[in-house]
């Protein structure tokens, strides 16, 4: 009786090109029916705890409380939500060097660090070739403070978002630009009137205001949708994920 591979060959020599891709095609089908199951859903519920990776602070969407490892803000309740629905606790593991450079690879988060990734993550190409996002929220930009004369600040603390982008927009619609890489000192500067206004997304506008100041949404540029993401790969835990939170 001729062998498995006896026979490929045979239906290779009497279907050429096409053969070829069958047989690739059966290959690869095998090989995925051999891979061993996703088990990051079965282990978070194991271990109880499901880790977050996130920014030391990103208010008003993580705000940290002091003298303790608790977090805040609108980002954190939709995290207590997703472990709520997972039926386990959750465990913060602020990132230092969040930020700290425009390549995500130098910040030192890994896929090791966490099963969840929660911050002002957008969904973008740059994001989505990292992470498997789930949009929650779709936002719009606005100024908080009035931009109509005098200085003008930008703080854009967004994963994924094209920052250049927003700074050309503003210079090109005349306005003198200020760059903040801090949500304190962006809001002290409009607090003090160092800058008349402050461009970010629309929350943390909102934030810089602090109900002090007008905030005025903007159609100069197009909206973003924030969202949470897991590690490639971590399919059953991305779909919990997915069933927990609501959809943008």
């Amino acid at each position: 009786m001729p062998s498995v591979a006896e026979r490929l060959r045979a239906v290779v020599q009497r279907t050429g090109r096409s053969g070829v891709l069958i047989i690739a095609g059966i290959i690869m089908l095998l090989a995925v029916r051999e891979l061993p199951p996703d088990s990051s859903l079965a282990d978070v519920r194991e271990a109880g705890t499901l880790i977050v990776c996130v920014p030391p602070s990103l208010p008003p969407l993580l705000i940290p409380q002091p003298g303790s490892d608790r977090y805040e803000g609108t980002e954190a309740a939709l995290v207590r939500s997703i472990t709520a629905g997972i039926g386990v606790s959750v465990q913060w593991n602020p990132q230092p060097g969040w930020g700290d450079t425009i390549d995500p690879s130098d910040w030192g988060l890994r896929p090791s660090a966490c099963d969840l990734v929660v911050g002002g993550i957008v969904a973008a190409e740059e994001t989505r070739s990292l992470l498997e996002l789930v949009p929650y929220h779709t936002v719009r930009w606005a100024f908080a403070g009035d931009p109509g004369a005098g200085a003008v600040g930008l703080y854009v603390p967004f994963w994924g978002v094209d920052r250049g982008r927003a700074a050309r927009w503003l210079r090109d619609e005349g306005y003198d630009l200020r760059f903040f890489f801090n949500a304190d000192v962006a809001r002290e500067a409009l607090s003090n009137g160092e800058v008349r206004a402050v461009l970010s997304l629309e929350p943390v506008a909102e934030w810089i205001a602090a109900g002090q100041d007008i905030v005025t949404p903007t159609t100069g540029l197009p909206g973003e949708t924030l969202a949470v993401a897991t590690w490639k790969g971590r399919t059953t835990l991305n779909r919990a994920v997915q069933r927990a939170v609501p959809s943008p």
